[in-house]
């Protein structure tokens, strides 16, 4: 039980629902002792008292609805009960609370029959809830570590390397821009003025020929055409940035090739990683091991 509260404190749920919630959590009825049935013997008093019943029922009426709510609302706890009364009187249950000063099974049932109909909602809210939480807090668990996360972008900036240097993909892989920084950071790609300026103006024109040639509506074109051509480092395009970043790597991977080095050298992955010089890529030679 103290754990399903610790989890219902950490949920963010309206206060009634975690009242309603919390009540559930406590012993049912049906598992009460002799004790707990003097409890409820206890709480119909003090309801039937506080509801302005003039004639309240004798012990033994007393006993027979306390085993009537045993045999039927066995499921609920007491703070149940009193949550039931409380709702009634609030006028949140679908039953009339008014007594006609008949504090009866019959008035009493109908009061308790109309709390488990209301419960059901904020059950099921909390379920949801709870479902939630355990969602995040596994997400959280098996979220890789700073360094996991590291190795595996540079994985990936690996491997859209290897298929490049491999003559697979005619143009660097778009998805390159996302790892740049793993090569800016290293100190690998510098870049003087006047290439900025060029890579700047080659990116604009690709970026206006693709989408003047695209299938967007004129209002589209025209706009994505004004924030392109209006592209400087104060009003940046993302569009021209993320071409910029394509033509600057690629421009990196070709002169790689071309001086024969690989990449994993450059980043310190390998003592010495290199392959035969060739101009055209694709066409590394291979050695073969001889046996």
């Amino acid at each position: 039980m103290q754990k399903k509260s610790a989890i219902l404190n950490l949920l963010t749920l309206p206060k009634e629902t975690k009242t309603i919630v919390n009540a559930s959590f406590q012993t049912k009825i049906k598992e009460m002792t002799e004790d707990g049935f003097r409890q409820i013997h206890i709480i119909l008093l003090k309801w039937g008292k506080f509801l302005g019943i003039k004639d309240m029922p004798n012990a033994e009426e007393i006993k027979m609805i306390v085993f009537f709510i045993k045999q039927n609302f066995g499921d609920l706890t007491l703070d149940e009960i009193t949550n039931a009364f409380n709702l009634a009187i609030a006028r949140k249950l679908s039953v009339d609370p008014n007594h006609y000063q008949n504090f009866s099974a019959l008035y009493i049932g109908g009061i308790l029959d109309a709390y488990k109909e209301y419960k059901i909602s904020h059950i099921q809210l909390f379920r949801q809830k709870e479902m939630e939480e355990q969602e995040r807090v596994l997400a959280e668990k098996n979220k890789p570590s700073k360094e996991e996360l590291k190795e595996m972008r540079l994985n990936s900036l690996l491997t859209i390397w290897d298929n490049y240097k491999a003559g697979e993909e005619e143009e660097v892989e778009w998805q390159v821009t996302a790892y740049y920084d793993i090569l800016t950071d290293a100190g690998l790609i510098t870049l003087s003025n006047d290439e900025k300026k060029d890579i700047a103006e080659r990116a604009k024109a690709i970026c206006l020929d693709e989408v003047q040639n695209s299938k967007k509506n004129p209002f589209q074109i025209q706009r994505f055409v004004k924030e392109i051509t209006g592209h400087s480092p104060k009003t940046p395009s993302q569009k021209v940035v993320t071409r910029c970043k394509l033509l600057a790597t690629q421009m990196y991977f070709d002169n790689l090739i071309r001086d024969g080095v690989d990449l994993r050298e450059q980043l310190n992955l390998t003592e010495d990683d290199r392959f035969t010089p060739t101009a055209e890529r694709g066409g590394e030679s291979q050695v073969v091991e001889e046996v």
